[in-house]
């Protein structure tokens, strides 16, 4: 028998999936059913509804990939528990590929609609990947995922399961028969960068992620939201640098520095991940009309540091004619140098760019000053 995605339903009109992911960050995987009635956070699930999306059997024993996730951050169990909601309904999946087809934007009345709509769009909302989202439509950015090396692994799990729940008999490999059913369209990746995702701890190239990304047209050139979503840490060696080190130690400082923000500026608003027209800013901190934006930067080399973040900061706000810019900081576990303090003064006095530098002490935990 082939495999059958009809197969795959779950309620579109019970709201509240993306509470679920609450629910995994803080219960061990076969005691969640156990918390669905209001007695965590006010938390309201309908059981069939979790069951399907978490593949709990009727035993109550769901897949160890739950409490796995446990050790990762807040906005990765997010991005897991998205996916596992697409894949347990094949109408979400159509929605999702036909969305992606259309601009990453998905409208009322295509696929689904009605509440089974509304609700689909309030968890891309609820999860933090919607860029526009009005009654008639909503576009979305699921780039972010892509940037996370360490899920391809629970992704793989979560395809699998669902397959089988789907009727795969295994004959195949799973990426075959992904790429077989087209799943690689609700990712936005061609067949082949799908296959070479899948098969390891990879992060996709930026130049491969268009067609994951809506575009942005914000009226003011941005549009903050206040708040962090943690991210997986890991195990940083940095005398071994490599591009996996880069990605935890940017979730490492960015998760810190946003904590910082939060103590030292306790009357401003602090977001990360927050989207302008050209791209999302690490972190941003909003003073009533006054914004500074912050870039992370990892490398060892502290011109390097400074000439990729002032270009993407200078995009940011300039480009986008971003109006109340204050500050524009680059933040590095790179010392500063004596000429990069110099070259940044010279920027700021001689042609008025208001940038800065903030080393972060990875060994305390620490930010300095801005120079």
């Amino acid at each position: 028998m082939p495999t059958n995605l009809n197969k795959l339903k779950v309620s579109l009109t019970k709201f509240g999936s993306h509470k679920i992911a609450y629910l995994v960050s803080r219960f061990d995987k076969d005691d969640i059913l156990n918390h669905i009635s209001g007695d965590y956070n006010s938390i309201n699930v309908d059981r069939a509804q979790a069951s399907k999306i978490l593949s709990i059997d009727r035993h109550g024993t769901a897949p160890e990939l739950w409490n796995q996730l446990k050790q990762y951050g807040k906005e990765d169990i997010f991005d897991i528990v998205f996916i596992s909601n697409i894949l347990s309904h094949f109408d979400l999946i159509n929605a999702m590929s036909r969305g992606i087809e259309n601009g990453c934007v998905i409208k009322r009345g295509s696929v689904i609609d009605g509440k089974a709509y509304t609700n689909f769009a309030h968890t891309i909302e609820q999860f933090g990947y919607s860029i526009e989202h009005t009654p008639d439509f909503i576009s979305f950015d699921i780039s972010r995922i892509f940037y996370k090396f360490y899920l391809s692994k629970f992704i793989f799990e979560i395809l699998r399961i669902k397959l089988t729940e789907a009727g795969w008999d295994a004959k195949n490999s799973l990426v075959e028969e992904c790429q077989n059913l087209a799943l690689n369209n609700i990712f936005g990746l061609s067949r082949d960068d799908f296959a070479t995702w899948l098969g390891g701890n990879n992060e996709v190239d930026e130049t491969k992620l268009k067609k994951a990304k809506a575009e942005r047209n914000f009226a003011k050139g941005i549009k903050f939201r206040e708040g962090h979503n943690t991210k997986y840490e890991g195990k940083i060696e940095v005398k071994s640098f490599d591009k996996h080190t880069a990605t935890l130690l940017h979730n490492q400082i960015q998760n810190k520095v946003y904590e910082i923000l939060k103590k030292d500026f306790p009357d401003d608003e602090i977001g990360t991940e927050v989207h302008s027209n050209t791209g999302s800013i690490d972190i941003v901190k909003k003073r009533k009309d006054d914004l500074t934006f912050y870039e992370i930067k990892t490398t060892s080399n502290v011109r390097t540091n400074i000439r990729e973040a002032l270009s993407q900061l200078l995009e940011y706000a300039y480009w986008n004619r971003i109006e109340g810019i204050e500050q524009l900081i680059i933040v590095s576990p790179s010392e500063p140098t004596s000429e990069a303090i110099d070259y940044l003064a010279i920027l700021r006095n001689k042609f008025n760019v208001p940038v800065y530098y903030q080393l972060f002490n990875i060994e305390d935990g620490t930010l300095s000053n801005p120079v």
